[in-house]
């Protein structure tokens, strides 16, 4: 009898989380999958009607699409970059164990236990053109021709959202590179020592390569992130000025917003579809390049 208890303990203690998925995400986006291709809405709530691929081209015939598209992969492509680059620089910092490097570590990391709306507002309040830090902190130093409306100046607009989840999500990407660097064997770094490498060929030709794992994960992380910002467009500009920081997922909420069930599911399913191409190409990508310890 303990045997069979044994057996079947640890399953039974992964049933209510399976069930919990279940619920909430395997089921609701084989909804959502079925409802991209219906003419649902509010306005005829008890009569969805099958209408094949016609969301998708009203979709992909919107110009306010391919804006959210661009904006989307604009996003995506900064903040992956510049959390990697940063997350990696960040880990070189705190890479040795000494209390002072602990302290930098709890503190870069901090940002990612904010919500990222409270993160939205806070930079709101720095963004401000009349009482902001940032106008007034350009100001001091003398490079007030420099200060403008950040977020609802088109040009800044975005940049400054990017800045925003740089901050937040920067000290995340640091946690990954540094598991990464810990995991190297010491050995390696000094027989290059013994060899008369450099600090910078140490760099390039043993911890880069051997952080390649760290790195796929790293970057598969962002890009998903970054296909699917919402939160820190919606809470800064939702959207402004003039479709500026307008993406793909402000697009599927005003979409849902306007009652159109159906056609807001199939803004869903391309998205995912997005992030699915996208992650398993890179990742396809990356994986070439891992070299194993």
């Amino acid at each position: 009898m303990k045997k069979l208890e044994q057996k079947y303990y640890a399953k039974w203690m992964v049933l209510p989380a399976l069930i919990l998925f279940m619920v909430f995400f395997i089921i609701p986006n084989c909804a959502s999958f079925v409802m991209g291709f219906t003419d649902w809405s509010l306005f005829f709530f008890d009569d969805p009607r099958w209408c094949g691929f016609d969301n998708f081209i009203r979709l992909f015939g919107e110009k306010n699409f391919w804006v959210a598209v661009k904006n989307t992969f604009y996003f995506a492509i900064v903040t992956v970059i510049g959390k990697n680059v940063f997350g990696f620089l960040l880990a070189l910092l705190v890479q040795k164990q000494t209390r002072y490097n602990t302290f930098l570590r709890a503190a870069f990391f901090m940002p990612i236990t904010i919500s990222a709306l409270v993160v939205a507002i806070i930079f709101v309040s720095i963004y401000n053109p009349t009482y902001g830090l940032l106008n007034k902190l350009l100001s001091a130093v003398g490079l007030e021709s420099l200060t403008c409306d950040w977020l609802y100046t088109k040009g800044t607009s975005m940049n400054a959202i990017c800045a925003m989840e740089l901050w937040q999500q920067t000290g995340y990407t640091m946690c990954i590179c540094l598991a990464g660097l810990q995991a190297i064997p010491n050995e390696y770094f000094e027989a290059a020592r013994i060899d008369g490498a450099s600090r910078w060929q140490q760099i390039r030709y043993i911890t880069l390569p051997l952080m390649a794992q760290s790195f796929t994960v790293s970057i598969m992380l962002s890009i998903i992130a970054g296909i699917k910002v919402f939160a820190q467009v919606y809470g800064t500009t939702n959207g402004g000025p003039a479709d500026s920081t307008h993406v793909l997922a402000t697009f599927l909420y005003k979409s849902f917003g306007n009652g159109y069930l159906g056609y807001s599911s199939a803004v869903g399913l391309f998205m995912t579809v997005l992030i699915g191409v996208l992650t398993f190409g890179v990742v396809a990508v990356l994986r070439k390049r891992e070299v194993e310890m």
